[in-house]
C-alpha cells in the first residue's frame, strides 16, 4: 500500500470516529440520571465501535509502516503498546503515553463488551468512558495528524 493510500484510509477511519463521537454526544444529551437498557446498549455499542476504529488505524500503521503486526493471544494490547513506542529507525511513537493509558481503558471495555450479554452491562462501570470519548477522540486526532505529518515530511 502506498503512503497516499495509507493516509487516505486513516482519514476515512478518522471521519468514522468523528461520526461516533457525534453519536455519543447526542446520546449523552438524551440520557437522564439513569439510562434505560436501550441507551446503555447503544452507548456500549458506540464505545465498542470507537475502539475498533482506533485499532483499524493502528493495524494499518503496523502493517504498512512498521511491517510488524503483532500476533497471538495478546495482539490487541501489544498493538496498542507498539503505537506508544518508537519503532527504531522507522518512526517516532504514534501516540503519547497519556493517550496510550486512556485507550487501554477503551480496549478493556471492548473486550468486556464482546464477552458479556448486553443486559449484564453496568452503566456506572463505563459511564466515564462515554463522557471522555470526545476528549479522547480530540487527542487521538491531534496525535495521528502529527504522526502523518512526520511520516510524509520526507516525501
Amino acid at each position: 500500500m502506498s503512503k497516499d493510500q495509507l493516509i487516505e484510509d486513516i482519514k476515512i477511519e478518522m471521519e468514522n470516529l468523528e461520526r461516533l463521537k457525534g453519536e455519543m454526544k447526542v446520546l449523552l444529551g438524551k440520557i437522564g440520571v439513569q439510562p434505560g437498557f436501550v441507551e446503555i446498549r447503544a452507548a456500549a455499542s458506540i464505545l465498542h465501535d470507537f475502539y475498533s476504529g482506533v485499532e483499524k488505524i493502528f493495524e494499518r500503521i503496523a502493517i504498512n509502516i512498521d511491517k510488524n503486526l503483532p500476533k497471538g493471544e495478546n495482539w490487541h494490547i501489544e498493538l496498542l503498546s507498539q503505537m506508544a513506542k518508537p519503532f527504531p529507525k522507522i518512526r517516532e511513537p504514534v501516540i503519547s503515553e497519556d493517550l496510550f493509558q486512556n485507550l487501554k481503558e477503551y480496549l478493556k471495555f471492548r473486550h468486556l463488551f464482546r464477552h458479556l450479554y448486553g443486559f449484564e452491562l453496568k452503566w456506572e462501570r463505563f459511564r466515564e468512558l462515554c463522557i471522555k470519548l470526545e476528549d479522547i477522540f480530540s487527542n487521538l486526532k491531534s496525535e495521528v495528524e502529527r504522526f502523518l505529518k512526520e511520516v510524509t515530511k520526507d516525501d
